[in-house]
């Protein structure tokens, strides 16, 4: 029996089964759509009911297609709610203090530099000697006789220590403004430095990099609690890695014995030595690494193990938990699975029903002539200039009674064309203008900016039809639907005539109030 006043109270009772609020507002959840009302009644949610109550009593769950889709959704959707579980709901925003230690190590100091290159190392060694006697670096590069060199000093403009090469970075990163130093070997060439400016941070340039430290920040611990998480699981699983036939695995090939060896076991999943090969060279492949040098196959070797470590123990953690069968993905996870099962009857029971023969869609294109034509059709030549005092010749000319093509002769020597088209595909002032026209009649002289335009109107009010050939498929396509919500509203009603429905009023409406006046809110925010 319904009962009022709880917080939950019972909603629908559909063939002895009942519903409650809760209930429904799950399915709503999932249900609507963007700025869709509440509905008046909860017809749609029994019809829902119906539908998959049906589909389960002719045990279409038990389809392997169906059982596959729900399968492939519960292990993503369980693997997300895992790492939410495990890992993102156990970072912590740092503080300030962190973040600040964190600036001054990545993105301090910065340097405007002066940098020379020099050629040769014998050049090198004159500039140094210069250098070591106190003369400044221009200077020294002037008295070095590289003139050429000379000309190009720059300054490189504030940068990062990050961002210098490796040597340079070790060179300067300890250098006060005002040093000078080198030489340092990188590439071919020996640079020479000056520090112009050192900057080692400032609460400004802080202040814009914090939202991307905090985001580092958060990575590092999301990649640490990773890891501790793969590790526990690994243990948890028994992973087992034959170190020694994977060692024996190099960019040349594996040997047979090898290749019908296990390298890999984690709870029941095994993997053979080919396949982990296979692995290899594919990922190697996908990464454009078509010379399979012996280093990088060892890395790839080594990253396909962690991999499969890593996806395969959490994704048989993620559906041990079971996290169906608690919020919040027991209601979505029902949902899924009820939408999964009435796609299966619409498929078996719906579809097959339908009978469309290719004559269909002639048929219909016939007998709906208004759909796949447009009115306002006219004919029409146009002639354009802008030469003011010929146009205004020309226009008494026509009123006169002249033939429009004649008279417009000079401004058309070829000929004039006519042309069909829709009216409102005119100019704004030609529409007005043909809009009022009769066939035959002509209007001269219509001004429009700078040019003068010149119109007979042939024929009006024809009606352009799209070929058939174009919207068969869109026919096809709308008939199919059509036959199948048809189809579908005979199958609902057939199923509301031998069930047993009963719907608490009292509860529907204090839930439809409450719920659109959530709705207003959400809309508001």
């Amino acid at each position: 029996m319904a009962f009022f006043w709880g917080d939950n109270p019972d909603l629908v009772t559909v063939n002895d089964t009942v519903f409650t609020t809760e209930d429904y507002q799950n399915w709503w959840k999932e249900w609507r759509e963007k700025d869709m009302p509440v509905p008046e009644s909860p017809d749609a949610f029994v019809d829902w009911v119906l539908l998959y109550q049906e589909a389960g009593a002719m045990q279409l769950d038990q389809n392997p297609e169906y059982r596959k889709k729900l399968a492939i959704f519960l292990k993503v959707r369980a693997l997300m709610q895992l790492k939410q579980e495990e890992v993102a709901s156990r970072t912590q925003l740092p503080d300030d203090k962190e973040l600040w230690e964190a600036y001054r190590k990545e993105y301090t100091p910065l340097f405007n530099l002066r940098l020379v290159a020099v050629g040769s190392e014998e050049q090198a060694g004159v500039v140094q000697r210069f250098l070591a006697d106190g003369v400044t670096l221009v200077d020294a590069v002037k008295a070095a006789g590289l003139d050429s060199v000379a000309d190009q000093l720059e300054s490189t403009g504030m940068l990062r220590a990050q961002k210098l090469p490796d040597p340079i970075r070790e060179a300067v990163v300890e250098a006060a403004a005002g040093t000078a130093g080198g030489p340092v070997s990188f590439g071919h060439v020996w640079y020479f430095f000056e520090v112009l400016e050192r900057n080692d941070g400032s609460e400004e340039d802080f202040a814009k990099l914090k939202n991307e430290l905090i985001r580092q920040s958060l990575k590092v611990q999301e990649n640490q609690l990773t890891r501790e998480l793969t590790d526990f699981l690994a243990k948890k699983y028994q992973v087992t890695v034959n170190d020694e036939v994977i060692a024996r695995i190099t960019p040349e090939g594996i040997s047979a014995a090898d290749a019908e060896q296990v390298v890999l076991q984690i709870g029941n999943t095994v993997v053979s030595g080919d396949a982990f090969y296979q692995a290899v060279l594919k990922e190697q492949d996908m990464r454009g690494g078509t010379h399979r040098n012996a280093e990088a196959f060892e890395t790839t070797k080594k990253r396909i193990v962690a991999d499969a470590i890593a996806q395969t123990v959490t994704g048989l953690e993620a559906l041990d938990r079971h996290y169906e069968s608690r919020p919040p993905l027991k209601a979505i996870y029902e949902f899924y699975s009820q939408h999964r099962l009435i796609k299966e009857l619409e498929k078996t029971v719906i579809e097959t029903t339908i009978d469309l023969k290719p004559e269909d869609a002639k048929v219909y294109y016939e007998g709906h002539p208004e759909l796949f034509s447009r009115g306002g059709i006219v004919e029409l030549a146009i002639v354009q200039t802008n030469e003011t005092e010929l146009a205004e010749k020309l226009a008494k000319r026509l009123k006169s009674g002249e033939d429009f093509f004649k008279v417009m002769q000079p401004l058309s020597p070829a000929g004039i064309e006519t042309r069909r088209s829709p009216v409102d595909h005119l100019n704004p002032v030609l529409q007005e203008v043909v809009a009022k026209m009769s066939p035959g009649q002509v209007s001269s002289g219509i001004p429009d900016g700078e040019d003068i335009f010149f119109v007979k109107l042939i024929r009006a009010g024809e009606r352009e039809f799209i070929p058939f050939e174009k919207v068969s498929e869109q026919i096809v396509t709308q008939l199919r639907e059509e036959r199948f919500t048809t189809a579908k509203t005979q199958l609902i009603e057939q199923l509301r005539s031998r069930s047993t429905i009963e719907i608490n009023d009292r509860a529907w409406n204090k839930l439809k109030k409450r719920l659109a006046e959530e709705g207003e809110g959400n809309h508001g925010s």
